[in-house]
């Protein structure tokens, strides 16, 4: 027995990959008319178990097996397996927890299981470098130990640093800016197999066309990222309005004195139907000073006492809604709904007209089981990274990412689906008509003409990054931008 395949024998898979038969297109299992695999520290899976395990996104309406499934063992193997799939003129795309909803990073060709790579490798006192496929919520606990934190926290910090810095990473906090601004330096392996170190000062056009790039131009191996001091607590205050413009009115007056440090609105709770707006900010701030919350509600439309007041810790208060999530998954199978969502940026001038119309309009259907609706706030200066694309300038520092998370009805099937991906496509029609833009992590059907409106100027800069670095065109196809 050859020693890969008594490797493969051990570790219970009994298959043994030889390479790809460029005649029949497909992946062999034995000797023939084969283009062998280059020498590996990982392993190419072919069995259908580790295929179909990784064929569907968070969106669980889209599925794309995968012809076989790189586990790596080293980025060597990715840049082996990508320069391998060059010659064979095979699709390869890189998955970490697959939180995009839309099969953005599904592929029929090989799949790169990224979470293999998943090591924190160094935390200093300002910094960390860490694995693509390693977790913000790993990241953060570890980070809290040495009372340090990331900047940019998503509510939900299960994602891998390779799937939100391909996107964006938007937080809650108003002005840290997303988590693609947080990152110092990336180690990348491109679409020719071609190991890079990336940063301001080294090679920026593709550090810049990387971060937020979808994917596109290189596969992220590694990054750098800036940590600060990790607070001590966080002050919380809810308040629930009937009336639309005085939500606006009070969401708009916090964010613009710039003395909380996070903000989101939501609707549609159990009970409502989109006619309540609620409004909750939070406030970091040390043990030996707490925030006076006459001071931080003063001049609103509603009186200090109406707020409902929480206290909290840091690390429990970033990581509520991984712990929240876990409580879905048990009580409604969360991760098994279909969650066609829509995820938009809105101009200052558009923000109140467009999700008034909105949220009065939806349905329990459009909803779903267990959905959310939420509204998040940001300075346009801190968003710097110019793959991010953003509404217009309007004048104003602000912008506002509204996300419409349907989640189910359970057992859904496509119809459901098609459905909701008619009623995205409408409402970003409209958003769009008032300056709005999408933000992709998520299901709003996108032709090569809209993905050329999405990104301007910048798009004729970005299809020359493509012919540079991906000639072949062979990384992450889901998107379907080129």
């Amino acid at each position: 027995m050859s020693t890969r395949r008594a490797l493969l024998t051990a570790i219970g898979l009994g298959i043994l990959v030889t390479g790809f038969d460029p005649v029949r297109r497909s992946w062999a299992t034995e000797g023939g008319n084969v283009d062998p695999l280059p020498p590996l520290d990982g392993k190419v899976l072919l069995d259908a178990s580790s295929r179909e395990g990784v064929s569907q996104d968070a969106g669980r309406y889209v599925q794309k097996v995968p012809q076989a499934v790189l586990v790596p063992g080293s980025v060597a193997d990715i840049q082996a397996m990508i320069r391998y799939c060059v010659k064979n003129k095979v699709q390869v795309a890189p998955r970490g927890l697959a939180n995009t909803t839309d099969g953005q990073g599904l592929v029929s060709g090989l799949l790169i299981d990224m979470r293999a790579l998943r090591k924190i490798h160094r935390i200093d006192a300002d910094r960390a470098v860490v694995d693509a496929g390693a977790d913000w919520l790993a990241l953060t606990n570890a980070a809290h130990a040495k009372g340090l934190t990331p900047p940019a926290l998503t509510g939900f910090l299960g994602l891998t640093f390779g799937g939100t810095l391909s996107l964006g990473g938007i937080p809650p906090a108003i002005q840290s800016g997303g988590q693609v601004d947080s990152v110092i330096e990336l180690e990348v392996v491109t679409g020719t197999g071609e190991l890079k170190r990336l940063s301001k000062t080294q090679d920026r056009e593709l550090f810049e066309a990387v971060l937020a790039g979808l994917g596109q131009y290189a596969v992220i191996t590694k990054a750098t990222v800036r940590l600060g001091p990790a607070p001590a607590k966080v002050r919380g205050h809810e308040l629930s309005y009937s009336s639309s413009k005085d939500f606006f009115k009070d969401f708009k007056t916090l964010i613009k004195r710039a003395e909380i440090s996070e903000i989101y609105g939501d609707w549609w709770r159990s009970g409502e139907h989109g006619e309540v707006s609620h409004l909750n900010a939070f406030t970091f701030h040390s043990t030996a000073k707490p925030p006076n919350d006459a001071h931080l509600l003063r001049g609103l439309t509603k009186p200090p006492a109406a707020a409902v007041v929480s206290q909290n810790d840091f690390l429990p208060h970033v990581t509520r809604i991984d712990a929240a999530v876990e409580q879905l998954r048990e009580a409604i199978d969360w991760d098994h709904l279909a969650k066609p969502w829509l995820t938009l940026w809105l101009p200052e001038r558009s923000v109140e007209q467009y999700v008034t119309e909105v949220v009065t309009k939806l349905t329990p259907r459009d909803v779903g089981t267990g959905g959310f609706v939420l509204l998040y706030a940001h300075r346009r200066t801190k968003l710097t990274r110019p793959s991010l694309s953003l509404p217009a300038p309007d004048g104003s520092d602000w912008v506002y990412l509204f996300t419409l998370m349907t989640a189910g009805p359970a057992g859904a099937g496509p119809d459901f689906a098609a459905e909701m991906l008619k009623r995205n496509r409408r409402l970003f029609d409209r958003a769009r008509a008032l300056g709005g833009i999408r933000y992709p992590i998520e299901s709003t059907p996108f032709t090569t003409a809209d993905w050329k409106h999405h990104y301007g100027n910048r798009w004729p800069h970005l299809q020359a990054l493509k012919r540079k670095h991906d000639p072949a065109g062979i990384l992450t196809p889901g998107p379907g931008m080129f």
